[in-house]
């Protein structure tokens, strides 16, 4: 390409910039609003979390401060008031959902009101599979299902909390998975369930009794 066709290429784009630079400066300009406005709601985010952590927080320790020395009435009355408080928290779908969930349904347990508190541990969970206490959730679901005599959902929610890795309690998740399975008549699944706990966890205090269990159900002949 010659000079002069170069510098009439250029003379082009100069003057449709010119024409236009309104068009390329708002482009700009909305590119830098958009970041801003990212970094503003990072950052809003962050702080409604923190502040709500710090409700949460401040909840748990208006119930929670020296129960062990109040009477029955000022307990039903921290839990209605600690209920009503977290209500607005139940939906986060976040690190504050998942505490207050928890929370929620702990209050719900004491209660025995095991239907919320299974309805509270499942969105815990669900808040935040990725969270440390996810397991912790699926096996009190576990226990809830158990109260309610929802056996087939207990063992599923008792195998979850199994598996989940570095779980603390993944023994005796697995121990009552097989258990459950047993007091159902399940024998078939509560030997495949007591023997995996066995071959887990070999020297644990539940492998031992799930190898007393299937020494006891070939004894009385529901297994083979």
């Amino acid at each position: 390409m010659s000079k002069e066709k170069k510098a009439t290429a250029n003379a082009k784009i100069e003057d449709f910039i010119i024409k236009n630079r309104k068009i390329f400066i708002c482009g700009v300009a909305v590119l830098v609003v958009a970041a801003v406005v990212v970094c503003t709601v990072f950052a809003i985010s962050d702080s409604n979390k923190k502040k709500d952590l710090a409700a949460i927080d401040s909840i748990e320790y208006s119930y929670a401060a020296k129960s062990g020395e109040i009477e029955e009435d000022e307990a039903a009355s921290r839990q209605a008031k600690a209920e009503e408080a977290l209500a607005p928290y139940l939906s986060k779908k976040n690190v504050a959902g998942v505490r207050a969930n928890m929370l929620y349904a702990d209050i719900a347990f004491a209660k025995k009101d095991f239907t919320k508190a299974l309805d509270c541990y499942l969105k815990a969970a669900n808040a935040s599979k990725k969270a440390y206490t996810y397991a912790e959730c699926m096996y009190n679901a576990g226990v809830c299902a158990e109260e309610l005599s929802k056996n087939d959902d207990a063992v599923a929610y008792y195998k979850v909390a199994a598996d989940t890795e570095d779980f603390y309690l993944a023994s005796h998740a697995l121990f009552n998975a097989a258990r459950v399975c047993e007091v159902s008549e399940n024998y078939s699944n509560a030997a495949e369930l007591y023997q995996k706990t066995v071959d887990s966890y070999s020297g644990y205090e539940w492998a031992n009794l799930s190898e007393s269990r299937l020494i006891d159900l070939k004894a009385k002949g529901k297994i083979d």
